[in-house]
């Protein structure tokens, strides 16, 4: 049945409205609609906020944030990274707070290095404190018990009141909970791993001494950030039986695409080492307040009390379920699909179901598109095109807030001294962002003009039915996004689909809204607090991934957006607010006492090429860095110094010489058998640094023994970005008590040895050279760049 334009724009501003009522019911009814799937989203994100702290006085069998605070005043007053002295003060308070609740407690200590890290290797002289609650009755789990994970020990550049004191505290106060009444059924172990910051070294150290068969779930909790909800965003593979326990231990915050992507993701933390040994478990942390993660501003200052309150609840919750059931039933049954609603219900179903409600949604949708066809109220090729304009959309949304970024990056190039670029205005660019893909949305409604209503529904669930049939594939745990939302939609096609055309036409439009706004409803719902999760954790430089994943969820809303006057001027002013709210994301980026400016600064003397020199990680020089690096510092490489960096290029200039002592190498054995030269030497700083870094050659080694681990050639292959040859790198004691390395070599092949140490900031004559940092300004945050260190370089040939 044929169509003239005139009546197909009567149809789209009015679809279904045979009288002057009608059309005024539908005016009034639209906007309504709108405004509550808007309140809607911004209820979803809220409704993830942690839950009020409980102060010093809540009851006993309560967890306490307050309670937890005395903790945090001792754990998080200074600095403790491995090997310091505040982090075996740090190390002492835990066991003595441990003892006096009533555990059984142990120090473990010994060398440790990481091999699976790869190159540069991680290695270290850790201690661990293991407390043990003992169970009522430990035959429940044939004698496995339940670990809990968190590290104290803290960046240089940060007290950890956060990252990770506040896990610490929650574990004691959950340690007080459990103690307090008696126990559970099942052994209880917190273990507070040391050298997590350095690669995960305390739980490496833990599984090679004690294994896992003696547990049956890990819990490990931690922090990127200073505040927000607690996200359990890791988890075992077979995850069903403990996201059964998980659902039922407090406010559930989490779903399985986060999951799915941090399994593919190169991150890592203690219980990537217990994952990775085919532990079950879990992972869990907060993650808003970035600029506070490895910071001098991780204080209890920035910390929320809300947070704490939140991991603590889940904490003992956890800990509770688990603690009195079978722990061996952990393993049984394979992974399921899961997501919060408003952080109060986890909805969880078996991932084997996934595929089949795929399949049959996606045959619905065939069916009542087909219907449709049948009875003219569709074209086939009219809804392709409304599936293709919207996708075209949303990738126009996702490329233009990429350009925008790259842009406003280039417009303030100072943004790149920040970690990750991530700016401390990023409200007003992630609002920008959002509402440029709004405005792109707007325009492809402006392009579908005249589609008939069916369309504009159907070509809308096209989009949400490829994506579930491609995802439920490949990551079926992200399914759940587009599942629910079709399923939701599938009744308003097929009312705009039934009947004859004048039984469509002589119903009111007010229905067609209605069912209209139930499929977004659903997608609001799942997806604002994903896409609100995808810019905190991506960062706004990544924000493009997160624009793409909210146009996607957006593109149901093409059918209610349809049926707005001059979507074409709504789509200009929404491209117009987005780059006013860019703008001023860009002028209020300026650095001052409350939003300081990173910097860095490394004093450099290599013995090896008989040279001194200054370093910064810094983009550009600042005020201070300014005055030993001067106005044309020169960009190199610092691969020498920090392997980890690649060639990533430093500014550097000449720096005055001073009476720093080199790192030592003592040549301990060497012998030589067949074709086999054998070298033990040892390498020792000579002043007080916190780190030192032994590079040996690719060729000629054959094997090395380090830390008593032994690594042969195909272990020592392992590439990291950058490194040229083998490093390794000591932290703490083996620094100055000296590290013993023991290596096989071809016969008769020297072995040149290439030692560096690392202070932990600038020593007091070489701060004297440049004077204090600025107010306003910042160290950098560790792992992000080069922080402040005097390094001294010498190669040894044995």
């Amino acid at each position: 049945m044929s169509v003239n334009t005139s009546e197909q724009l009567s149809r789209d501003t009015a679809p279904d409205a045979p009288d002057a009522r009608v059309r005024g019911a539908h005016r009034a009814v639209l906007p309504a609609v709108l405004a509550v799937l808007a309140l809607l989203g911004v209820v979803a994100v809220m409704a993830a906020a942690p839950p009020p702290a409980k102060d010093a006085n809540a009851p006993s069998a309560q967890f306490s944030a307050g309670r937890a605070e005395e903790h945090l005043r001792q754990i998080a007053q200074r600095p403790h990274p491995l090997g310091t002295p505040d982090n075996a003060r740090v190390r002492g308070y835990i066991a003595d707070t441990a003892r006096a609740l009533g555990a059984d407690v142990r120090v473990e200590s010994g060398d440790v290095i990481r091999p699976a890290w790869g190159n540069p290797f991680p290695a270290a002289t850790a201690h661990n404190v293991i407390a043990r609650v003992p169970g009522k009755d430990r035959r429940l789990s044939d004698g496995k018990a339940l670990l809990l994970v968190s590290h104290y020990d803290s960046v240089p550049t940060g007290p950890g009141a956060a990252d990770d004191g506040a896990a610490v505290a929650a574990m004691l106060e959950t340690m007080r909970a459990v103690t307090s009444a008696g126990g559970l059924r099942n052994d209880v172990v917190f273990l507070f791993t040391d050298g997590e910051e350095l690669g995960a070294l305390g739980a490496e150290m833990f599984v090679q001494k004690n294994g896992l068969d003696g547990y049956g779930a890990v819990l490990n909790w931690e922090a990127r950030g200073s505040r927000g909800p607690v996200m359990m965003f890791e988890t075992s593979t077979g995850n069903g039986r403990l996201i059964d326990s998980f659902a039922d231990s407090g406010r559930p915050v989490a779903n399985s695409l986060a999951y799915e992507v941090y399994k593919r993701m190169p991150n890592g933390s203690d219980f990537t080492v217990f994952r990775d040994e085919g532990a079950v478990g879990l992972n869990a942390a907060f993650l808003h307040g970035f600029h506070d993660y490895h910071s001098p501003r991780d204080d209890l200052e920035q910390l929320s009390r809300d947070s704490v309150q939140h991991q603590g609840d889940l904490m003992l919750g956890l800990v509770r379920g688990l603690g009195e059931q079978d722990l061996r039933e952990l393993r049984e049954g394979g992974n399921s699909v899961y997501f919060d609603l408003f952080a109060r219900v986890l909805v969880h179903y078996p991932g084997g179901w996934a595929l089949p409600l795929a399949v049959l949604t996606v045959l619905g949708l065939a069916v009542v598109v087909w219907r449709g066809a049948r009875a003219s109220a569709l074209r086939v090729t009219g809804v392709l095109a409304v599936a293709g304009t919207g996708f075209g959309a949303v990738l126009v949304a996702a490329l233009g807030a990429l350009g925008l970024w790259a842009a406003a990056a280039a417009l303030r190039p100072e943004l790149a001294a920040l970690p990750l670029s991530e700016p401390y205005e990023r409200g007003y660019f992630a609002a920008g962002f959002l509402v440029l893909a709004a405005a792109a949305l707007l325009a492809a409604v402006r392009l579908l003009r005249g589609r008939r209503p069916a369309e504009s529904l159907g070509g809308a669930l096209v989009v949400g039915a490829v994506l579930l049939l491609v995802l439920v594939i490949v990551v079926p745990g992200t399914s759940f996004l587009f599942q629910w939302p079709l399923l939701a939609a599938l009744p308003a096609l097929w009312w705009s689909c039934r009947g004859t055309e004048e039984e469509r036409s002589a119903a009111p439009a007010w229905v067609g809204t209605l069912l209209a706004a139930a499929g977004p409803a659903v997608a609001i719902v799942l997806f604002a607090p994903l896409v609100d999760n995808l810019l905190i954790a991506l960062g706004i430089p990544l924000a493009a991934v997160a624009v793409l994943v909210a146009g996607i969820g957006a593109v149901l809303l093409l059918p209610l957006l349809a049926r707005l006057p001059r979507p074409g001027t709504l789509a200009a002013a929404a491209g117009v607010l987005a780059l006013a709210l860019v703008g001023t994301g860009l002028l209020r980026s300026d650095f001052d006492a409350e939003h300081p400016r990173p910097n860095s600064l490394l004093y450099v003397k290599d013995l090896s090429r008989n040279t001194t020199k200054w370093i910064t990680g810094d983009p550009e020089p600042d005020a201070w860095t300014r005055k030993v690096l001067g106005e044309s510092p020169e960009r190199v490489s610092a691969a020498d110094y920090y392997p980890q960096r690649g060639d990533e290029p430093v500014l550097t200039a000449g720096a005055p010489g001073l009476d720093l002592p080199a790192p030592t190498v003592k040549l301990v054995d060497d012998s030589t058998s067949g074709d086999t030269r054998r070298v033990r030497f040892k390498a020792t700083s000579q002043r007080e640094a916190w780190r030192i870094q032994i590079r040996l050659p690719r060729e000629p080694l054959k094997s090395c023994v380090v830390a008593g681990v032994r690594m042969d050639k195909a272990a020592l292959a392992k590439q990291g970005e950058g490194a040229e040859g083998v490093v390794f790198q000591f932290t703490g004691a083996g620094a100055v008590d000296g590290v013993d390395i023991s290596c096989d070599t071809e016969a008769g092949a020297e072995l040149p040895v290439d030692v560096s140490d690392y202070t932990i900031g600038l020593p007091a004559e070489v701060a004297a050279l440049v004077g204090p940092r600025p107010k306003g300004t910042v160290p950098v945050s560790f792992g992000f760049a080069p922080d402040d260190s005097a390094v001294v370089r010498q190669i040894t040939t044995l």
